[in-house]
């Protein structure tokens, strides 16, 4: 059943209400959390909840009868009079930790109460929240955001007040106009990103309170930005559901379910396939959290982990359903998506068609795992087709159009977008274990150091990043340039492909790695070092680059719409040892040669190219202005005959507006 602990928007209800297996007996113990002083729970105040009529295994409390003085109460429940193992409340909304962790509740005037939190200040003139089809996200992992004193690693110390005070303005600088929020509900893991929710309905307790979370969300918005929200449904870590009702929330290894389900990563999985009576709570424990994140935190969207661990399109259509229109009857109009991570890369979840449940789409959008991968063996030279494959020049529109999608492990082409807004492409995601996944500085600096004679592990490249101004030699200061020039080409052709383009953070920068990140633990606990922004002349430079493309994918009409021609491949783009020199179009829906168009020109080998003749619709020049230029670059020349030369480097991008 809903659970009615809260009422939408600024009102709290006066009944806490609790699940828990049908024959239990449950109480709740609470003081005034001002009595700290003489901290005793076996001494509190014990009340018995009353079992819910009509309603097996829920049990609610008024806390408006109990005639409380005014004051703040930290609570948990006894169960079957087991008084030496407390259980906090599932859908706290306020937590305390002391000798473990508890909801807060509050009263004023004899009745619960809230904090006030006012939203009449959220948006301000000129910065509306942007559609899905103009989005730019930024992804945070919170924990990051704070570099650590002293270049200390393994410590995250980001929390909602520091990014807003100390990041929110450059990131709206940077043109970002999304930001996706690594998981921010309380879990037990204090170092990590997260992924394993204990309480969620409450922001983590080492982030920040909810007010602040509240602030950071109304500050996002007051600068344009809209704030999704990664929700992990696949499991829960140390969630007091088990403790209350294990059987009806969580799968044991011995459910028909868990043999269709995926990893659990050490914690519970979440029952999802309905019982004998046709019941799902644990879906309606996460409708429930959907529309309260909407509700109270004015939550944009959310990112949905581990899509494939779940494998239950039904659900997630419901919960991408509910969560819509929760949204909507909130907040009429505003722009609103639902993504999900699905590592099996099944686009078709995006579409709508007679295979997936009610013949509807499941989710809005979804990572693009296959535009990260096809870049990166673009940028690296390893992108090698087979006697019998897609070619070359077919696999390069796929990753600029997503209509298609390679995928290397099976070597074939699958299903992919037909709308800009159902992929989310990206460099790098905040998962970079394996060596292919890791920071797309890393993975551009590395072989270039290797090929000079250094070494490219993460040891040598974070040295070399934090010497460039004192013991890194002159040639190890050119090959970091080359890569964050390389890096600006990778960025020239995320911000003009089809899709919602996503950075992680420090990634506009060309932030490394300061730990292994092959070490599951170690890469959580990486924070982004914000000193690099300025360690060389070369990172700014970078900066202002992306800056310049974000605002290019934000504001040009041709970026907004999925129409896209390729007009040149080298006649030799297909053999294994040709030129890998490429154009194409964003036309806007026109012909070829209008006005308000966007050209990418690309070099994906290792040649160089002073002059490169290439065939060119746009004939006057004096109205074409090339977005964040390479550092070293001629302007295009007009040829006889309807060509252009332009210069092109190795591994270099180059964009245009017309």
């Amino acid at each position: 059943m809903p659970n009615h602990n809260h009422h939408q928007g600024s009102g709290i209800a006066s009944h806490l209400r609790i699940p828990a297996t049908a024959d239990s007996h449950v109480e709740i113990r609470f003081a005034d959390i001002l009595q700290r002083d003489r901290y005793d729970p076996q001494g509190w105040r014990r009340e018995a909840l009353t079992a819910v009529a009509g309603e097996s295994g829920w049990f609610e409390i008024n806390l408006d009868a109990l005639g409380l003085e005014d004051g703040d109460y930290e609570y948990e429940f006894i169960k079957d009079g087991a008084a030496d193992t407390p259980i906090a409340d599932p859908y706290a909304v306020h937590i305390t930790r002391f000798g473990g962790y508890r909801g807060v509740f509050q009263i004023r005037d004899g009745r619960r109460w809230q904090q006030p939190f006012t939203w009449d200040d959220e948006f301000t003139d000129g910065n509306e929240l942007r559609n899905n089809h103009r989005l730019v996200i930024y992804e945070m992992p919170m924990r990051w955001m704070e570099s650590a004193p002293e270049k200390a690693r393994q410590v995250g110390l980001g929390t909602f007040e520091k990014v807003v005070f100390a990041h929110l303005d450059r990131l709206k600088t940077l043109g970002i106009n999304a930001i996706e929020l690594l998981p921010v509900q309380d879990s037990p893991d204090t170092l990590n990103w997260g992924y394993g929710t204990r309480f969620f309905f409450v922001p983590d307790i080492d982030m920040g309170l909810p007010v602040e979370l509240k602030f950071f969300v109304k500050h996002c918005h007051r600068r344009g930005i809209r704030v999704i929200f990664d929700v992990v449904m696949n499991h829960a870590r140390n969630c007091p559901l088990a403790q209350l009702d294990y059987g009806r929330y969580f799968l044991s290894n011995e459910d028909e379910e868990r043999s269709h389900r995926g990893e659990d990563y050490g914690a519970r999985l979440f029952r999802y396939w309905p019982d004998d009576n046709d019941r799902t709570p644990a879906r309606d424990f996460h409708l429930h959290m959907a529309e309260y994140l909407i509700t109270e935190y004015h939550a944009d969207g959310f990112r949905i982990d581990e899509f494939k661990g779940i494998n239950h399109w039904e659900f997630i259509q419901q919960f991408r359903d509910h969560a819509w229109h929760a949204h909507q009857q909130a907040f009429p109009g505003r722009p609103f998506i639902v993504i999900a991570e699905d590592s099996w890369r099944r686009a078709v979840i995006t579409h709508r068609r007679s295979e997936n449940p009610n013949g509807r789409k499941v989710t809005d959008s979804m990572w693009n795992f296959a535009f990260r991968d096809e870049l990166r063996r673009a940028f690296s030279g390893h992108l090698h087709t087979e006697w019998g494959e897609p070619s070359r020049r077919e696999r390069i529109r796929w990753m600029v159009t997503g209509s298609r999608t390679w995928n290397d492990w099976s070597h074939r082409a699958e299903p992919g977008y037909y709308d800009l807004s159902q992929a989310v492409n990206y460099l790098t995601s905040h998962d970079v274990e394996q060596e292919e996944e890791k920071r797309i500085m890393n993975y551009l600096l590395a072989p270039l150091l290797d090929d000079r004679g250094f070494r490219g592990t993460v040891n040598d490249i974070r040295w070399v990043v934090d010497h460039l101004d004192g013991q890194a030699d002159d040639q190890q200061r050119y090959l970091h340039g080359l890569a964050l020039e390389r890096l600006r080409s990778a960025f020239s052709l995320l911000m003009t492909s089809v899709g919602i383009p996503m950075l992680l953070a420090g990634d506009e920068f060309g932030d490394v790695h300061d730990l292994d990140h092959t070490n599951w633990r170690l890469k959580m606990s990486d924070p982004v070092d914000w000193e690099r922004l300025d360690a060389s002349p070369n990172s700014r430079n970078l900066w202002r680059k992306v800056a310049e493309l974000i605002a290019l994918r934000t504001e040009h009409p041709a970026l907004i719409r999925n129409e896209t021609s390729f007009f040149y491949f080298h006649p030799d783009f297909d053999r294994n040892d040709g030129a890998r020199v490429f154009a194409y179009c964003r036309t806007r829906g026109a012909t070829l040669g209008s006005a308000g168009q966007v050209v990418v020109i690309g070099n994906l080998g290792p040649q160089s190219y002073s002059r490169y003749n290439l065939p060119w619709h746009w004939m006057d020049l004096d109205i074409i202005e090339e977005i964040a230029p390479p550092q070293q670059h001629t302007l295009p020349e007009r040829n006889d005959g309807g060509s252009v030369r332009v210069s092109l480097a190795p591994y270099q991008v180059r964009v245009f507006s017309t």
